[in-house]
C-alpha cells in the first residue's frame, strides 16, 4: 500500500518538477534613462497567472520566468517597456520618461479606461499634487488644480473651511443642489470626510460623456476618488506636520480719538451737536495711554493659538493571497479665537483577497470622527472684529465687562458666552466580489452601507455687563438656554455590473451593464430648554420644566433604482467610439414622472497613430480629438426630499378657550414636477509634444431645463404658487491644461498651468425675476448684483438742485446715480425721468468668476525640491455693505481706510460725506461693489529628501523634511481687511451671501513635516 502511494506521489509531482525545471529564477534591475533606479515600478510575465514582483529600493527584482516570455514593467511617469527573457542572468530595463504615460489607467465610472483612449473630458489630479498641498479639508486642496473646477472658501474657521466646489459653471438656481456628485471607491461620500493621505488619485468628469453613467446625479459633474491599497511589500510610513496659522485679512481700525473726532463731524452733517465733548475726548487720551490694550478689541478677541498638527500612520502589507493597507489619521486645528477648534480621527483598512485569478474580495473598512468647536454666536464675535468702537473699553478698572455695543461685549462672550458644538460620527463599508469565469469577462457585485450621526449642542448664556460704577447694564442675551440636535442618516448602496474586453484583430469591444439600487433615510430629534439655574451643568434636565421648552421630529428617505450600461470600441486604438445610457427611478417624483433615460455618446481620433504622422513622431508623440454629446439629470432640486408635495403644517388653534390640533396647508403641491435636465455638447483636444510637453484644451456648451420657479398664479386660489420646471441656464467655456517636464542631469524641471473660461446665462424664467439685490434675471448670469449707478457726489447745492429727486435730504458729497428711467432711445442712449426709483436699477455685477487659473512649478536638484502654486479667478464682483464699508454706519468702528471721506476740501474722497442718517449714501449701487479678482499665492514648499545611504543605520527607506506655507499672500483691489473669497457662502441658498463681511477669516499656515518610510 505504501509503495503504490509513494508511486502515485511520485507521478503527481513530475508535472510539476518539469515545470519547475524549465523556469529560471531570474534576477534584474529596473533604472531610469540616467541609471537611478526606479522605485514602484510593477515587473511581471505577460500573461501569467502571477501577481507582480516587488521592486525593491535599489531597483533590483527577482522573477520566476523561461526562455521566450515577455517581461512588462510599468510605472507611472514612464512609458511601458516589454521586454524577451532569452536567459540573461542579470537584466538592466530602463524606462522611458514620459509626459503622458500611453499605458496610463484612468478611474471612470464604474471602471477605468487608458488615458490615451479617453473620449470624454476628464481631469486627472494624483496624490502628489494634494501632498504638497496639507489641508484639512480636501475640497479646499482641490483649488486651482483642475481646469473648469473652480472652488472657493469664504472661511479658514476650524473645521469649516471646506471649499464650494462647482464644475464648468453654475447650473441652476431656486434651492436646487449645483454640487459635483462625490464617489469614493464607488460609494457616494463626502470629500471633507476623507484625510488627503488617502488618496490615490481624483478623477473629475467634467462632461456628459464621462459622467453621464451616473444619470440623474451627475448634472453638476462627479469627483472619482481612488483611496490607497496594499502594496506587494511591507511598508510603514508616517507623515506629519505642525504649524501655526494667521488671519489673511483683518479690518484694522483706527484709534479711538479719530473715532470720537469723525463722529462729532457726521453729527454736524446731519445738523445735530457734537456727541463727544474735548473732556470725554481728554478721559478716553488718558484712559487708553494707561492700559491701551484695554481698548484693542482686535487684540483681546484674537487671542487663540492658531496651532494645527496632522499625524498619518499607514502600513501595507502582503501575504500573497491577502494585502491590507491600515491608516490612521489624527489632526487637531485650534482657532485663532479662544475656545474654538477642530479635531479629527480617520481610520481605514482597504483590504484585498485574491485566493485565484478568477475570483477576488475587496473589504473597506472606514470610520471617521470629527468634532468642532464653536463660540455660541460665532458670527456675532466676527461681526464685531471690525464694528467695536474704539472707544470703548473692554473691562472697567474694578474688573467687571463693560457694557460693549448695545450690552453685547465680543471678549465676554469669548470666555463665558457658551459654546455650540458639533460631532460627526460615519462608518463606511464596502464589499465587492468580482469574479471572471474567463479571461475576457469579469462580474462585479458590492455592497456599501454608509451611517453617518450628526449631534449638535448649542448652548448660548446670559453673560452679564456692567456700567462704569459697577452697576449691572443687562445682558444681550436675556436667557440661557441649551438646544440639542440629532441627526441619523444611512445610505445604502448596492450595484451589480458586468463587463466584457475583447479583441478581434483591430476591432477592440468593451461593453459593461450593471443595476443598482441607492437608499437614503434620514431621522432628526430637537430639544430645546432655557432658564437654566446652574449655567454650567449643560443638559436639557437642567433647564426649566415650563411653557418655554420645545422638542420635535422628522423622518425623511428617498430610493433610487437605476440601470446602466457602456460601450467603448476602437479600431486599431485610433478610431474611438464610446456610448452610455442610464435608466433612472427616483422616488423624489410621482409615479408617472419617476423615470428617466440619459443618454451620451462620444468618439475620438488618434490622428498621431495614423501612418502619414509617422514622420512626426520625434515632435508629436500624441495628438487626439475628442467630442461628445450628453444628457444628464439633477434630482436634487429643491429643498425638500418631496418637492412634488407640500408639506402639511401642525399646530393647535384656539377656540372657545380651547386648545385643538390643526393641520394646515401654507403652499400649493405640483405633481407634475420632473427632473432637471443638462443637455451638453463638446470637443477637445490632447497633445504631447517632444515628449515633456502636455496640452489639453476642451470647448462646451450646456444648456440645463426645467429649473424649479415660483411662478405667479391668481390670487382667488389663497396659497403662494406652487414649484415648476420653468427656468432655463446655459453654461459656455472653454478650458486649458498645459504642463512641461525636462531633466537636465540632477536638475529636474515642472511648469504646469490650467485656465478655464465659463459664461453663464440666465436663458429664460418664464417672464419672472428673483432677487432684490442678488438677481435671477433672464439674460444675465445666475447670482448678479443688483442696484443703481453711481456717478459720483455731488460737489455743490446748484448740481442737487438740476439733478434728479434721489433719497433723503441731499447735501454736497453725497453719491450721485444715473437716472436712466428703464427706458432707452432708438440709439440706446437712457431716457432720464428726473427722479432715481427702482426703475433705475440695473444689473451691475457678476458674482460667477469668468476666468480661473492656476500655476503650479516643480525644481528638484538630487534631494532638494521646491514646489510653488499660485491660484486665482478674474472678472468677478464683490460686494459689502452697511457697517463694512460705510463709516460709522451703527456707531461702527473707523476702518484705517475710510478716513478718505469727502469734505470740501477733499472734493475728490473715496468715500462720501459722513452722515448717520442719510439714506441715500447706503444704497444698493455700483459705489460698494468691488472687482473681487484675485491672484493668490495658495501653497510653497520647500523639502529636502534625506540621501539613502545616511539612513541606512537607522533601519529607513525614505526620510522627507520639508517646511510649508499656505496662503502668503494676495493680489486684489477688493476692500482692505476682507478676504475677496467672503461673498461665496456655501451654507446660503444661492451659494452666495451678499453684503456681510461677518465671517472666520481665511489663514496663512506655516507648516514643518517630515514624511517617514520604514
Amino acid at each position: 500500500m505504501n509503495k503504490t502511494f509513494r508511486l502515485a506521489a511520485l507521478l503527481c509531482a513530475m508535472p510539476i518538477s518539469m515545470a519547475l525545471a524549465q523556469q529560471a529564477a531570474m534576477k534584474g534591475r529596473v533604472v531610469d534613462a540616467q541609471g537611478h533606479p526606479l522605485i514602484g515600478a510593477t515587473v511581471k510575465v505577460k500573461g501569467s497567472a502571477a501577481g507582480p514582483s516587488a521592486v525593491l529600493d535599489n531597483g533590483e527584482f527577482s522573477l520566476n520566468v523561461k526562455n521566450g516570455d515577455t517581461i512588462i514593467v510599468t510605472m507611472l511617469g514612464y512609458a511601458q517597456r516589454e521586454v524577451v527573457y532569452q536567459g540573461q542572468a542579470n537584466l538592466a530595463i530602463v524606462l522611458e520618461g514620459s509626459a503622458t504615460n500611453i499605458e496610463e489607467v484612468v478611474v471612470v465610472g464604474y471602471g477605468t479606461q487608458k488615458k490615451v483612449n479617453l473620449t470624454g473630458a476628464v481631469s486627472v489630479i494624483e496624490s502628489g499634487q494634494l501632498e504638497r498641498r496639507p489641508n484639512l479639508s480636501t475640497s479646499s486642496a482641490l483649488q486651482g488644480l483642475a481646469p473648469g473646477v473652480t472652488v472657493t472658501s469664504q472661511t479658514g474657521a476650524p473645521g469649516g473651511d471646506g471649499g464650494q466646489i462647482r464644475i464648468r459653471g453654475i447650473n441652476s438656481f431656486g434651492g436646487s443642489d449645483s454640487s459635483p456628485l462625490v464617489i469614493i471607491d464607488g460609494v457616494a461620500g463626502s470629500i471633507d470626510n476623507i484625510d488627503y493621505n488617502l488618496i490615490e488619485s481624483i478623477s473629475v468628469l467634467k462632461d456628459a460623456a464621462s459622467s453621464a453613467i451616473y444619470g440623474s446625479r451627475a448634472a453638476n459633474g462627479v469627483i472619482l476618488i481612488t483611496t490607497k491599497r496594499g502594496k506587494d511589500k511591507l511598508a510603514i510610513d508616517y507623515k506629519g506636520y505642525i504649524g501655526m496659522q494667521d488671519p489673511t485679512a483683518i479690518p484694522k481700525v483706527a484709534d479711538g480719538l479719530t473715532y470720537m473726532r469723525m463722529f462729532n463731524e457726521a453729527n454736524r452733517n446731519d445738523g445735530n451737536q457734537p456727541t463727544y465733548t474735548d473732556e470725554a475726548m481728554e478721559e478716553y487720551r488718558k484712559l487708553s495711554a494707561a492700559d491701551p490694550d484695554n481698548f484693542d478689541w482686535q487684540k483681546a478677541i484674537l487671542k487663540g493659538s492658531g496651532f494645527t498638527q496632522n499625524h498619518f500612520l499607514s502600513l501595507s502589507a502582503n501575504s500573497g493571497i491577502i494585502r491590507v493597507a491600515p491608516s490612521f489619521g489624527y489632526a487637531t486645528q485650534d482657532g485663532l479665537i479662544k475656545n474654538t477648534g477642530f479635531k479629527r480621527y480617520v481610520f481605514r483598512n482597504n483590504m484585498d483577497i485574491t485566493p485565484s485569478d478568477k475570483f477576488s474580495v475587496r473589504m473597506d473598512l472606514s470610520v471617521t470622527n470629527k468634532n468642532r468647536k464653536q463660540i455660541a454666536g460665532e458670527g456675532t464675535i466676527w461681526n464685531y472684529l471690525g464694528r467695536m468702537p474704539t472707544d470703548l473699553p473692554i473691562r472697567h478698572p474694578n474688573g467687571l465687562w463693560a457694557e460693549g455695543w448695545v450690552k453685547n461685549n465680543p471678549v465676554a462672550q469669548i470666555e463665558e458666552g457658551g459654546n455650540n458644538n458639533t460631532n460627526n460620527l460615519e462608518f463606511i463599508g464596502n464589499l465587492s466580489l468580482n469574479y471572471k469565469p474567463t479571461a475576457w469577462l469579469s462580474l462585479l457585485g458590492t455592497v456599501a452601507p454608509r451611517y453617518l450621526t450628526r449631534n449638535t449642542h448649542q448652548f448660548t448664556k446670559m453673560v452679564e455687563v456692567y456700567d462704569v460704577n459697577g452697576a449691572s447694564a443687562g445682558s444681550a442675551n436675556t436667557t440661557t438656554d441649551l438646544t440639542e440636535r440629532s441627526y441619523r442618516q444611512y445610505f445604502g448602496s448596492y450595484f451589480v455590473t458586468a463587463t466584457a474586453d475583447r479583441s478581434y484583430g483591430d476591432h477592440s469591444f468593451k461593453m459593461m451593464v450593471g443595476t443598482s439600487r441607492e437608499s437614503f433615510n434620514e431621522k432628526f430629534l430637537m430639544g430645546y430648554r432655557r432658564d437654566f439655574m446652574y449655567d454650567t451643568y449643560e443638559v436639557l434636565n437642567a433647564g426649566a420644566d415650563n411653557a418655554t421648552k420645545n422638542n420635535g421630529s422628522t423622518i425623511d428617505e428617498w430610493l433610487l433604482i437605476s440601470q446602466f450600461g457602456r460601450l467603448n470600441y476602437s479600431f486599431k486604438d485610433r478610431y474611438l467610439f464610446e456610448a452610455n445610457i442610464r435608466h433612472d427611478g427616483s422616488s423624489r417624483f410621482v409615479e408617472k414622472n419617476r423615470w428617466s433615460t440619459f443618454p451620451s455618446f462620444s468618439a475620438g481620433w488618434r490622428l498621431s497613430e495614423e501612418p502619414f504622422m509617422k514622420n512626426l513622431k520625434g515632435v508629436v508623440n500624441q495628438l487626439k480629438l475628442r467630442g461628445s454629446w450628453g444628457k444628464l439629470g439633477n434630482q436634487n432640486i429643491g429643498d425638500s426630499y418631496y418637492p412634488f408635495a407640500s408639506q402639511l403644517a401642525l399646530g393647535s388653534i384656539s377656540m372657545g378657550g380651547q386648545l385643538y390640533p390643526l393641520v394646515s396647508q401654507n403652499e400649493m403641491a405640483n405633481e407634475r414636477l420632473v427632473w432637471e435636465s443638462t443637455t451638453m455638447s463638446g470637443a477637445g483636444l490632447d497633445a504631447v509634444l517632444f515628449k515633456n510637453f502636455s496640452l489639453t484644451f476642451d470647448w462646451y456648451s450646456k444648456t440645463t431645463n426645467g429649473i424649479l420657479l415660483k411662478l405667479d398664479i391668481p390670487a382667488v386660489h389663497g396659497l403662494p404658487g406652487p414649484f415648476q420646471n420653468a427656468g432655463k441656464v446655459q453654461n459656455k467655456g472653454w478650458e486649458l491644461a498645459v504642463r512641461y517636464d525636462k531633466k537636465f542631469g540632477d536638475f529636474k524641471l515642472g511648469l504646469g498651468g490650467n485656465i478655464a473660461d465659463v459664461k453663464n446665462k440666465i436663458l429664460d424664467m418664464s417672464n419672472t425675476t428673483m432677487g432684490t439685490f442678488l438677481r435671477q434675471q433672464t439674460g444675465y448670469s445666475i447670482n448678479s448684483i443688483y442696484g443703481y449707478v453711481a456717478d459720483g457726489y455731488y460737489q455743490d447745492a446748484d448740481e442737487i438742485k438740476n439733478g434728479p429727486a434721489q433719497f433723503g435730504t441731499l447735501q454736497p458729497g453725497d453719491i450721485r446715480y444715473k437716472d436712466i428711467a428703464g427706458g432707452f432711445d432708438g440709439a440706446g442712449n437712457p431716457i432720464p425721468d428726473g427722479k432715481i426709483n427702482e426703475s433705475d436699477k440695473l444689473i451691475i455685477g457678476n458674482t460667477i468668476p469668468r476666468y480661473t487659473y492656476g500655476v503650479n512649478l516643480d525644481l528638484s536638484y538630487k534631494g532638494l525640491r521646491l514646489n510653488a502654486f499660485v491660484q486665482g479667478v478674474a472678472k468677478a464682483d464683490g460686494y459689502l455693505s452697511s457697517h463694512y464699508v460705510v463709516p460709522l454706519a451703527m456707531a461702527s468702528a473707523v476702518k484705517e481706510w475710510q478716513t478718505d471721506y469727502w469734505t470740501v476740501d477733499n472734493p475728490d474722497a473715496a468715500l462720501p460725506r459722513l452722515s448717520h442718517s442719510s439714506t441715500n449714501n447706503t444704497q444698493n449701487s455700483t459705489f460698494w461693489m468691488r472687482s473681487a479678482a484675485y491672484l493668490r499665492l495658495k501653497n510653497v514648499q520647500l523639502g529636502y529628501e534625506i540621501p539613502q545611504q545616511l539612513l541606512a543605520k537607522l533601519k529607513l527607506n525614505g526620510l522627507f523634511v520639508y517646511v510649508n506655507g499656505q496662503n502668503l499672500f494676495t493680489k486684489t483691489n477688493f476692500y482692505k481687511g476682507y478676504d475677496p473669497e467672503i461673498n461665496y457662502n456655501a451654507g446660503a441658498s444661492e451659494g452666495v451671501s451678499l453684503g456681510d463681511g461677518n465671517f472666520y477669516p481665511q489663514v496663512k499656515v506655516y507648516t514643518f513635516g517630515v514624511d517617514f518610510k520604514f
